[in-house]
């Protein structure tokens, strides 16, 4: 009798592990790095976007226009324009706060599928665009990539961020990533100011130098202010 009743403990305390290991696995997912960089650096979102790439087996030009429809690009408020050769096929579309495109491209004999999308304003909204994108693709994508970025403003009125020269800014968002356990953090100067690479284990990875990587950030000046731009696993507009 005894013995079951270890044996039941040993149970329970391995079930209580368990759940615990599985909680603190799904906070660090759900670790919103873009966001808490914005919140540390009083910074406000000016634009975001999204690009992805995936292989599909269906018709190219027939995923394209149905990506077009579930997305909500084909409404009257927003401009599209297509062209089509041989090995392509492209929409182009734009609005008031979103412009980007939609293209079929046949590469070493198969179809790739690249959705490039840009959008303004004051909110982080990557989490929605990204979710929106993925239920948009379901089972019609295979080898899945995603390629995000975010500029954002630092508030000219906040006194301790603007009394803080671009160092000072780099280093605060480092500790940052350090508290998440990140590895590879390397720091360049730029024309402008800092470009920081790491390797969050959060994102799309690439290789520099034979260090892994997947995300990219840069602390620059501009005669209109301070900039934060992020991007995973690397900027992909200009700065």
């Amino acid at each position: 009798m005894k013995r079951k009743s270890i044996a039941l403990l040993c149970i329970v305390l391995s079930l209580i592990i368990l759940q615990i290991n599985v909680r603190f696995s799904n906070a660090q997912e759900e670790v919103n790095l873009f966001d808490e960089i914005l919140l540390a650096t009083k910074s406000k979102t000016v634009e975001y976007g999204l690009k992805t790439c995936f292989k599909t087996e269906e018709e190219p030009k027939a995923v394209c226009n149905y990506l077009i429809r579930t997305l909500g690009f084909n409404n009257k408020e927003i401009k599209l324009d297509s062209s089509e050769n041989e090995d392509s096929y492209c929409i182009e579309f734009s609005g008031k706060s979103v412009q980007g495109y939609i293209e079929a491209l046949k590469y070493n004999n198969e179809d790739v599928i690249t959705i490039n999308i840009s959008e303004t304003g004051n909110e982080n909204g990557l989490v929605s665009l990204k979710n929106k994108v993925s239920d948009s693709i379901g089972y019609r994508g295979k080898d899945i990539r995603y390629f995000q970025y975010l500029k954002a403003e630092m508030n000219k009125i906040h006194t301790n961020v603007e009394v803080e020269d671009i160092y000072g800014v780099n280093e605060r968002i480092i500790k940052i990533l350090k508290s998440h356990g990140t590895e590879n953090i390397e720091t360049v100067s730029i024309n402008n100011g800092l470009s920081t690479i790491a390797y969050t284990k959060k994102y799309d990875e690439k290789v520099n130098n034979n260090k892994l990587f997947d995300f990219n950030y840069a602390v620059c000046n501009y005669s209109s202010g301070r900039y934060i731009i992020i991007g995973t696993p690397e900027i992909i507009t200009t700065y």
